[in-house]
């Protein structure tokens, strides 16, 4: 046996069971797929009619909003007209969904009050607002009931201040919330002190107001458009219209001017964590323009940035330009930092879902289909051992020996996927792994029976073993690439769980192909000089038999 030989087999062990040593000491394990572990399958309808190109993109919108959520492998396929999304193993499903769901156009909109939406003189004085600003910007649509203020003093007053609005229409509601609206409209330090103006933040900052109106004691901590029916409605949600609309996870509402830059402007948007979490913006060469316009009209206001009907964040604007650039500060946590980049980054979808069925796979659903797996594959590897053993006695050994270093390797492969690339094992998946169950043996065979053969022509064992490799790989090198083309277009072509099984099949006959080029090869030619001792019978070479008819047959069952 050469001195190469004897290396290869030994850098195969080490590396099968050095790698297996390795993942579980480091604690990992294959991510487990939807129908394996739980989670939540999505069925969105369209509201309206779409084509194709239009479902396409909204597959990947989708599909990028949930790579960003973290989950692993999601399954996002079309089903005629409607999109199905399975979410394995998240764990806030409610976020989830809400995120894959969200459909509305991303708007910058400047605040023009905020308000705390469980006061009544509050909340009345941020209505009246709302329809003065709306009459002055479109008058043409007023009621003839409506205020003569309004009628009479802001047609045509574009320019006014929103308090200035509301003191036409309401001078003891403005009186009230005047105070109140200077800190929210984020006054610069000039207008709060008096004297001249102090050292502001650094252009690249935009900080979010965290001055907002705090609920009585026994309010609740978050509201939403459905708590208060007085929030502008999804339909009257109009970009060229002042709105009321409330924040997100916060007891806060405010009125909004019309949307001046859409989602359309951001380029790229990342939380990242730098002493606190902050959420960097960048901006298209028309965006950034177009934002530079915003901070220069709005410079110490803010800009409330608007999805499906909520304020997802309002920073307030400490810089006149920004070239491009924007880094949103304020008191996030990671997962609303994350959320808000998510939102900018991937705010519009290109056609209107409504969720048509939201369903839940249990966990414990999942392991019993896991444990079903795991057995159908422990009793195949065992019916498949005996039989090789039994058949080709010594020669066997290496079979099972081949098996158990393809297996070591695959699980390390998947782990490693799992924990470095969220790659989720599928049912799908774990069919594929069964299957090249057969390609491993298939190549054991092919390298077995040409031995055999040259052991019937008389051919000494030791000699037979080194000889054979040669044609017999050649025969495993073309069977696996059949395996890895198939593997390959039902991966290019197809989506879902599909692609989980072309990926594992595929690689798990590239593994065959290493472990049999570098592990069974020496270890069969260690077998016969050392063991053999020119026993035919210990190969299950029968005198006056002729298996080929037989291990043709196994071939072609194990594949």
């Amino acid at each position: 046996m050469r001195r190469s030989q004897i290396v290869s087999l030994l850098l195969a062990v080490i590396i099968g069971f050095g790698s297996l040593v390795g993942v579980i000491v480091a604690g990992w394990v294959p991510v487990l797929g939807v129908q394996l572990q739980g989670g939540v399958e999505v069925l969105l309808r369209p509201t309206t009619p779409a084509d194709d190109e239009q479902l396409d993109r909204a597959i990947e919108i989708i599909r990028s909003r949930v790579d960003a959520l973290g989950v692993a492998e999601p399954d996002i396929t079309r089903q005629g007209a409607q999109v199905v999304v399975q979410l394995p193993g998240v764990k806030d499903k409610q976020r989830a969904v809400d995120l894959v769901g969200q459909t509305a156009e991303l708007r910058f909109r400047p605040v023009l009050l905020t308000f705390n939406p469980f006061d009544e003189v509050d909340f009345g004085g941020a209505q009246q607002l709302a329809e003065a600003y709306n009459a002055s910007l479109h008058p043409e649509s007023v009621d003839e009931s409506a205020s003569e203020a309004a009628d009479e003093e802001l047609v045509g007053e574009q320019e006014m201040t929103a308090q200035e609005l509301l003191e036409l229409i309401d001078p003891e509601a403005a009186a009230g919330l005047e105070t109140e609206a200077g800190d929210a409209l984020g006054d610069s330090p000039a207008d709060q002190a008096g004297g001249p103006p102090e050292t502001v933040e650094p252009p690249e900052i935009i900080e979010p107001e965290t001055e907002a109106a705090a609920p009585e004691a026994d309010e609740p901590a978050e509201i939403e458009v459905d708590d208060v029916p007085a929030f502008t409605s999804p339909e009257d949600d109009l970009a060229d219209w002042a709105v009321l609309l409330p924040g997100r996870g916060e007891p806060v509402g405010y009125v909004l001017g019309p949307a001046e830059l859409t989602g359309e402007a951001v380029a790229e948007a990342a939380a990242t964590f730098n002493n606190e979490w902050v959420v960097n913006v960048d901006l298209t060469d028309e965006g950034a323009v177009g934002f530079d316009e915003i901070a220069a009209r709005h410079f110490g206001q803010q800009v409330a940035i608007v999805l499906d009907g909520v304020v997802e964040s309002a920073p307030v604007i400490r810089a006149t330009e920004f070239g491009g650039t924007a880094v949103i500060s304020g008191t996030f946590d990671e997962e609303g930092a994350r959320d808000l980049a998510v939102a900018l980054r991937f705010g519009a979808l290109p056609v209107v879902f409504e969720q048509d069925d939201v369903r839940t796979v249990s966990a414990t659903l999942g392991e019993g289909t896991l444990r079903a797996g795991v057995v159908a594959g422990i009793v195949g590897l065992i019916a498949v051992g005996i039989y090789m053993l039994l058949y080709y006695r010594l020669l066997g050994i290496v079979a099972v020996a081949s098996l158990a270093i393809s297996g070591s390797i695959l699980w390390s492969l998947i782990s490693w996927l799992g924990e470095s690339r969220g790659l989720a094992l599928t049912l799908a998946g774990t069919t594929g792994i069964i299957v090249s169950i057969g390609v491993q043996v298939d190549s054991n065979i092919v390298y077995y029976e040409r031995i055999k053969e040259e052991v019937r022509r008389g051919r000494a064992i030791r000699s037979a073993a080194d000889a054979s490799f040669k044609g017999a790989f050649s025969t495993i090198v073309w069977a696996d690439l059949a395996s890895l083309i198939g593997a390959g277009v039902l991966y290019q072509l197809t989506s879902g769980t599909v692609r989980g099984f072309a990926l594992y099949l595929g690689l798990a006959t590239l593994i065959d192909l290493a472990v049999s080029y570098f592990f069974m090869r020496p270890l069969v030619v260690f077998i016969a000089r050392k063991l053999v001792n020119e026993e035919p019978r210990r190969l299950g070479v029968l005198p006056g038999t002729d298996d080929a008819a037989t291990a043709a047959a196994v071939m072609g069952g194990a594949t």
